[in-house]
């Protein structure tokens, strides 16, 4: 029996909830089984879940442990630039043996030739074409596309209707914005945001923001997490 505790209060977490209740939605081999459970959900942001549920909640680092405890595997349910946070805050949890789950849409297509990490969040209609490889605790929106031969680093996410051209490299912690379309055999380094809509023709260097069509930089970014909770 999985114990799932999830990691972030918003709708990542409301749209992570109805897939896991939902036998038609999934293909996961942990949660086939009517009998798993949410055990709770964390945030430490958040008065309260911004959605209603029933499903214990904390947002008090004094009761951390007792919902860890509690708890056998996780999903950590944090979207947008925050991907360094993701992955950070999944490897903190796995230290605690909470094992991580892959929530896969079993209306997403990936081919079987290519390698999916752990702790990844696929949505309907995303598609992962093949010899690809993809990371660890990852997200991959709806009818996003992964085309042959990429690599996809740590922490990435891939957001809905976008479209990433074959053999690209993508490094860990990059957010690719709605419907951008990155063009073959680019290398998107470490760090780096691709605005909504962006067409990319060549490099994307480590932290960079980049937005338009041909894309262009905007700013240098950082990194934002805090693990003190």
């Amino acid at each position: 029996m999985d114990k799932i505790l999830l990691w972030g209060g918003k709708s990542k977490a409301r749209i992570l909830i109805n897939m896991l209740f939902d036998p038609n939605s999934y293909d996961n081999q942990f949660l086939k089984s009517k009998k798993n459970e949410i055990s709770g959900i964390i945030d430490p942001y958040l008065n309260k879940p911004d959605f209603n549920t029933k499903i214990p909640f904390t947002n008090k680092k004094n009761e951390l442990k007792q919902f860890i405890n509690k708890s056998n595997s996780f999903i950590v349910c944090i979207g947008g630039e925050f991907g360094k946070a993701r992955y950070l805050i999944s490897l903190e949890l796995q230290k605690r043996k909470l094992k991580p789950i892959n929530l896969i849409s079993k209306y997403s297509i990936i081919d079987k030739t290519s390698t999916i990490g752990q702790g990844n969040q696929i949505m309907p209609n995303a598609v992962v074409h093949c010899f690809c490889k993809v990371g660890n605790f990852c997200i991959l929106n709806t009818s996003s596309t992964i085309d042959h031969e990429c690599i996809i680093g740590n922490g990435v996410h891939i957001m809905g209707g976008a479209t990433i051209a074959g053999r690209v490299i993508i490094g860990d912690y990059v957010t690719v914005g709605t419907n951008a379309t990155i063009f073959p055999d680019i290398e998107i380094k470490k760090g780096a945001f691709i605005g909504a809509g962006s067409v990319v023709r060549k490099n994307v260097g480590e932290n960079e923001v980049v937005v338009g069509n041909p894309s262009k930089l905007l700013k240098i970014k950082t990194q934002k997490f805090n693990l003190d909770f």
